[in-house]
């Protein structure tokens, strides 16, 4: 089978028990995927029937999702899917062409089938393999196999590929649930895997000799110490390694970029002693970590093809892990003797860094980052910008940067974590959770929030923030509520809050899965669910018992903690053990006041000091703001984690300056720039997307006389270790491929000469910062510039939306490309409706908007009887948000009576009268868009606008309408549920107006305010006192464009303004141009064109 062409991938091609097995190696798991996708594209579907074979069903799930994202349809067969029979007929006859997925499972109805190319995703233990075989030998022909494996990454060298041999394949002893090899006395035999018929020759190179220093290694070369042999020959993989005659390759291993190393003076045979007695006896978090060194444990020589990711690290490295979490332990606690047991100290203390390699790809947090470089102390003291994180120790490793007060040891797995349930444990393999090992911010949480602290998580989705603290959180409040009694107390052991019932479902589902697995010996609810507010009766009632978790919404508890208090309480604070606030990114942009309430409430009630509530936080921003002001006072032994780089310069108070730079006047940008800096003094890099372009920008800066140095390849590493020491006059030009490896100390401005090739590599590039968060020198800041150009919309999105979301300077030159390059789309079909953005602030935002942005001239014109300038005054009907109001003007609609408290005109009256008897409502056969009828809303019977309609098979489509005369609001109604207009009210004019304040609006790109923010304004601004249901507003018109009354701000007959009501309160934006932008929209109208004739 030739490699794919576009991906180089390296790969072998190996026989195993008769069959020939190629063996690709990618090396991330974005990688994986793409070479996968491109495999399968590059078969003919009409000849080559193709399988996938996954081992859980929830890879053969995720493996059809990350395919279809490629453009790549394939089919997936579950056990318990009624039709698989069928779809497998159907396929084994060549109606069906797609690729299969399926699980082990699954195989038996392969039998007797043409199969021609199987895909073996991952590799499972050698006996589950050898039983895929056999049944796959039953198909009719022989099918080719492809094997995708874990790369081990390298050192870059391009004459000696890298791949790492799958040590599932070369199992070791297995020891308890979770998989963790155990060491032996002695080196244990191979299993049955003939290693001599795979072609390359694959030479072993140690990873545990590479953290030794050279007087370490040759005491242990000299050492006849039977038990210190047993551990450096481990079983599995590395047991061919009889002695140290055995033929070793030991590469060069670069040095690391930090200079002052610390040099650990423990004696190499006390450490295998004890490394002996951790493995043997317990397991402490400290004998759980794992570090590995970067280059590959093995090579492969001769003919090696290029082939396409996998970043996985096979369960019997973990010997040699555990000996490099001795090792590490052992460097931490010479570093920071004192750390524990002394007070805060009077200045901040040394920092310990522990730095690796990092994947690019950053979501799949469990590929092989267990490389261990350097143990180095920090020379400059931690000066940090907020008083609340001073004094704390900063951690980089796995991709994650830490901040704790305390010593932060990441574990390996959950058996490395103190006082877990074994039920837990095997509750969570089963689930899929952790299985093999955990993901990275699951090692540094799981040792900290088990030892009674706080913790927030901040990271992209899908890396596992939620099980940082769930599994301890349910066996603890298991733990707790076996304790507590029905007579004396009552209220819950734990309170888990979710942003919304969709979010929280799915948690209480794995909440449930674990509790089940502790069983219940009490007659005590352990979890109840809160997701209605209407039910809060029952829910208090379940509360006057005590409880273990209570799992509901934000705004659900606020409601509760409104109902709380000291003659009828439903909480007890003593009794409350941990409260989680789980992604409260979401929290925040959607109920920000009900969060902030809450967050208020929170410290009134419970007690949040050591020993007492712990509380953890997860959410994909860190919010400068709410953080220092609101949580971090409550957890005063708190863990940071932050698995986003870009997110960690927001609290490290990195600046960020983008600029809009044209291709040909970047050099001069650039160099305009770097001479305003003393580069001797403020070191300076610049990143580029390649090599190339690294290799190019240096050449044209030679030639204007600036010394620069470039870093391309590992091969330059030494060079930046020079200048990191040296600090010369000089410009660092670096390539994002050598960004993860790249360590550079403290750097005074990062220069973006252009975008990544994609938004995570881009974030991945402030990773050069971290060691700017620990070593920051007092009175300096660093800074981030950003080249990009006028068309490169999508990066700029994203970069203002990060802005704005975060409450950075707002970003307005940025906004206003992303506004023209609306503004300047091709015509879109005359189907579309014109889109809300537009019309409302006279430009769009939007990254995606699928409706029309160029107005017609009809579109414009106000309808006769609306006002266009003076003042007016006005009964407010409803507040659609706090910037818009559907109204009706006094003197022209006076009201007459109230139905169901809705003031109603004379025209509104005889509405309802006529449609209430049966006789006169007739249903409408063809509701067509832009006719007047009559609906059913709210027990009123009300004229609407038909805005769209979508046609149904079975003559019942849906209508869109929009209403006419009590609001401005847009419903669906069935078409069924569509009256015909009677022409006597058909030809009456619309009463109800928008009328919207010009530019105000929210401080996010999608311009949509959260509800519980209308709703503020709604109860508080525009709420119907005693006496005066009827409250008369009045505003100043400025322009009427169509059907929107655009004013300045809006007064009540008290003199209180809604603009300031709501900038007070709330972060919005006030847009001075806002006006000047509507007046070009309709100055820019164009004539509607004529339909096509056919």
């Amino acid at each position: 089978m030739k490699p794919s062409e576009d991906l180089k991938v390296p790969s072998f091609t190996g026989e195993y028990t008769g069959s020939t097995f190629t063996y690709a190696s990618p090396k991330s798991g974005a990688d994986s995927l793409d070479f996968l996708a491109q495999t399968i594209r590059g078969r003919d579907p009409n000849t080559c029937r193709i399988i996938l074979i996954c081992q859980q069903n929830f890879e053969a799930e995720h493996l059809k999702s990350e395919l279809a994202g490629r453009d790549v349809n394939t089919i997936l067969l579950a056990a318990d899917d009624p039709m698989a029979n069928q779809v497998l007929l159907l396929w084994s006859k060549g109606y069906i062409h797609q690729a299969l997925i399926l699980c082990d499972s699954m195989l038996n109805i392969l039998e007797g089938l043409e199969v021609n190319f199987v895909i073996h995703t991952s590799l499972p233990p050698l006996k589950k393999f050898e039983q895929r075989l056999e049944r796959l030998r039953k198909s009719e022909i022989k099918a080719e196999s492809l094997v995708i494996t874990a790369h081990y990454g390298g050192n870059g060298n391009s004459d000696n590929k890298i791949v790492k041999a799958d040590t599932e394949m070369l199992q070791s002893p297995k020891n308890g649930v979770n998989e963790s090899p155990k060491m032996l006395d002695k080196p244990q035999p191979l299993e049955d895997v003939p290693i001599k018929d795979i072609k390359p020759v694959v030479k072993v190179d140690p990873i545990y000799l590479r953290n030794l220093s050279e007087k370490e290694f040759e005491r242990f070369k000299s050492s006849k110490d039977d038990e210190a042999k047993s551990v450096f020959n481990p079983t599995g993989a590395f047991s061919a390694i009889q002695d140290f005659n055995t033929p070793v390759v030991l590469e060069p291993i670069p040095k690391s970029l930090d200079d002052k190393e610390a040099q650990s003076s423990l004696k190499v045979e006390d450490i295998m002693k004890e490394f002996l007695k951790l493995t043997i006896g317990s397991k402490t978090p400290e004998s759980q970590c794992d570090y590995k060194e970067d280059p590959s444990s093995f090579r492969v020589e001769g003919n090696v093809e290029e082939f396409g990711p996998s970043e996985e690290v096979s369960s019997s490295e973990a010997s040699e892990l555990e000996l490099q979490s001795l090792l590490m332990s052992r460097r931490l606690q010479s570093a920071l003797p004192e750390l524990e047991s002394s007070p805060e100290p009077p200045y901040p203390p040394q920092i310990v860094t522990i730095a690796e390699p990092l994947s690019l790809d950053l979501l799949d947090d469990t590929a092989s980052l267990d490389s261990f470089q350097t143990v180095e102390d920090s020379p400059s003291p931690s000066i940090s910008p907020d008083s609340l994180t001073a004094g704390g120790t900063i951690v980089y490793n796995y991709g994650i940067l830490s901040w704790s007060r305390h010593l932060v040891v990441p574990c390996y797995d959950l058996s490395g974590v103190p006082g877990i349930s074994h039920k837990i444990r095997v509750a969570m393999h089963q689930m899929g959770v952790a299985r093999s090992r955990a993901r990275a911010v699951q090692r540094f949480a799981w040792p900290h929030v088990a030892a009674g602290r706080s913790l927030i998580v901040v990271g992209n989705t899908q890396i596992g923030k939620t099980w940082c603290y769930l599994p301890i959180l349910c066996q603890r409040s298991h733990e707790e509520l076996q304790l507590r009694r029905p007579s004396d107390d009552h209220g819950p052991t734990s309170i888990v809050v979710c942003s919304n019932q969709s979010q929280g479902q799915q948690i209480g589902r794995s909440m449930d899965t674990l509790l089940r697995s502790l069983g219940n010996d009490s007659s005590l609810e352990t979890m109840v669910s809160h997701w209605d507010m209407g039910n809060v009766t029952d829910i208090l009632g379940r509360l006057s018992q005590p409880v273990g978790i209570l799992l509901t919404s934000v705004d659900l508890l606020l409601q509760l903690l409104t109902h709380h208090s000291k003659r009828s309480p439903i909480f007890d604070a003593a009794a409350v053990k941990f409260i989680a606030l789980d992604n409260l990114h979401d929290m925040v942009r959607l109920l920000p006041d009900v969060t902030m309430r809450l967050l208020k409430r929170l410290p009134e009630i419970f007690d949040f000091s050591p020993s007492k509530c712990q509380l953890f936080v997860s959410g994909r921003n860190w919010h400068p703001d709410l953080m220092r002001q609101r949580l971090l006072p409550l957890m005063p032994e708190v863990l940071l984690l932050f698995d986003d780089a870009l997110e960690a310069s927001v609290y490290g108070g990195v600046q960020l300056d983008t600029r809009i730079v044209p291709e040909e006047q970047k050099i001069e940008e650039l160099v305009a720039l770097i001479r305003q800096k003393n580069l001797s003094e403020d070191r300076t890099i610049v990143c580029c997307s390649s090599a190339a372009e690294v290799l190019h920008l240096r050449h044209q800066l030679d030639g204007m006389g600036i010394a620069v140095q470039t870093c391309i390849s590992e091969s330059c590493f030494n060079q930046v270790s020079q200048w990191r020491r040296q600090s010369p006059a000089s410009l660092l030009l670096v390539a994002d491929d050598v960004v993860p490896k790249l360590r550079c100390g403290f750097i005074a401005l990062l220069i973006h000469f252009n975008w990544a090739t994609s938004w995570m590599r881009f974030k991945h590039r402030f990773s050069l910062f971290h060691e700017n968060y620990k070593s920051m020198p007092a009175k300096r800041c660093s800074k981030s510039v950003i080249f990009c150009q006028a068309t490169d919309v999508d990066s700029i999105w994203l970069m203002a939306d990060f802005l704005l979301k975060h409450g950075l300077p707002r970003p307005s030159h940025l906004l206003d490309i992303l506004a023209q390059r609306r503004l300047a789309e091709p015509l879109h079909p005359m189907r579309l409706r014109l889109c809300r953005q537009v019309t409302a602030f006279g430009d769009c935002l939007r990254n995606s908007c699928r409706y029309r942005h160029l107005v017609w001239q009809q579109e414009v014109v106000p309808p006769y009887h609306y006002p266009t300038k003076g003042e007016i005054r006005f009964t407010v009907l409803t507040c659609n948000s706090p910037a818009s109001l559907s109204v009706r003007l006094n003197d022209q609609y006076p009201t007459v009576a109230y139905f169901l408290r809705i003031p109603m005109t004379n025209l509104g009256q005889q509405v309802q009268r006529h449609y209430e008897l049966e006789e006169n409502r007739r249903r409408h056969p063809n509701p067509a868009p832009g006719e007047r009828v009559v609906v059913k809303n709210m027990n009123r019977y009300e004229r609407v606008v038909i805005l769209e309609v979508n046609k149904e098979g079975n003559g019942n489509g849906k209508v869109s309408v929009q209403l006419m005369d009590t609001g401005t609001d847009i419903l669906i109604y069935n078409a069924s549920q569509v009256y015909i207009c009677e022409k006597i009210f058909k030809d009456q004019p619309r009463e109800a107006m928008e009328v919207r304040i010009t530019g105000l609006e929210p401080e996010s790109l999608d311009r949509i305010w959260p509800e519980d923010v209308r709703n503020v304004v709604r109860n508080q601004f525009f709420s119907r006192t005693q006496n005066r249901r009827c409250r008369q507003f009045s505003a100043v018109v400025q322009a009427t464009i169509h059907e929107t009354i655009f004013v300045r701000d809006v007064h009540d007959s008290e003199g209180n303004d809604l603009r300031t009501f709501v900038s007070s309160r709330f972060r919005v934006h006030q847009e001075e141009h806002c006006l000047d932008k509507l007046i070009r929209m309709v100055q820019g109208s164009k004539p509607r064109p004529a339909p096509k004739s056919h």
